[in-house]
């Protein structure tokens, strides 16, 4: 089932879950994913404009999206959140993009606390350059391609299929008792 929703827009977001309460009559994995990159801005340039546009996205479509997966879940269910790997690191450049993610890890300690009487699970995966996705959608950069050279022990940029088997193990009965968590899929690198 596909439901077009705007996480932006926290009207969406309730509809989005309402659809699949309707469809299905329980959820019991959610996966906020959305995001926004824009890097390569230094602070002191970033647009107003850029600003309001990022944490629209990248943070109250979190926080909302979260929010209604709290409100919704069911005992002993799953709650990811997919961030950055650069908050865990601050670059140049970065402080923009990586300031809208920055909240949303801390939200997921917070509900891990509120929702673990209920054995649910909230942790975060926090991939690094990713082919295939975010910026590296139509290839890795050669700014990325130089950074995983410098600090990626495994040399490669991380896959669309590692972030998915990340989020299986999170989902999945191995973690049942790993919450508030965030983790980083880096290769072995710092980010």
């Amino acid at each position: 089932m596909a439901v077009r929703a705007d996480v932006a827009k926290v009207a969406d977001i309730d509809r989005l879950f309402a659809a699949t309460l309707q469809a299905y009559g329980r959820v019991d994995i959610v996966v906020a994913n959305a995001g926004l990159e824009l890097v390569g801005k230094p602070i002191a340039d970033v647009a107003e404009s850029d600003y309001d546009r990022l944490f629209a996205l990248n943070t109250k479509g979190a926080f909302f999206t979260l929010q209604q997966a709290a409100r919704h879940i069911a005992d002993n269910g799953r709650i990811m959140y997919v961030g950055s790997s650069s908050t865990a690191f601050p670059r140049p450049g970065y402080g923009l993009y990586s300031g809208s993610k920055m909240a949303p890890r801390f939200f997921v300690e917070v509900l891990a606390k509120e929702l673990g009487p209920r054995g649910i699970t909230v942790n975060s995966i926090l991939p690094t350059v990713t082919a295939g996705a975010g910026l590296s959608t139509d290839g890795v950069r050669p700014q990325a391609d130089e950074f995983i050279r410098m600090f990626n022990p495994m040399q490669r940029a991380g896959t669309v299929r590692d972030v998915a088997d990340a989020a299986e193990y999170l989902a999945g009965d191995l973690s049942a008792f790993v919450s508030g968590q965030h983790l980083l899929l880096s290769g072995g690198g710092p980010a």
